[in-house]
């Protein structure tokens, strides 16, 4: 059996890949979320707890449901 060195280990992967682009946002990006206000706020929620921003969430007619960045 050969040894190896200087390998680097891959990073800690937790759950499965984020349906919604909260890491890759912008301040000012927003986006259309397929949820309920009620749902879409839960999931800005931890997603700002998770990845140190914070984002806000607003029905827009038609039931729209938007989802921004401010932070």
């Amino acid at each position: 059996m050969s040894i190896d060195q200087n390998i680097p280990m891959p990073e800690k992967r937790r759950g499965a890949r984020p349906k919604y682009p909260w890491r890759t946002m912008e301040v000012g990006d927003s986006f259309i979320i397929d949820q309920p206000i009620g749902g879409a706020r839960s999931q800005a929620s931890m997603a700002g707890r998770n990845y140190g921003r914070k984002f806000k969430v607003r029905e827009l007619e038609g039931g729209i449901v938007r989802v921004w960045r401010t932070v």
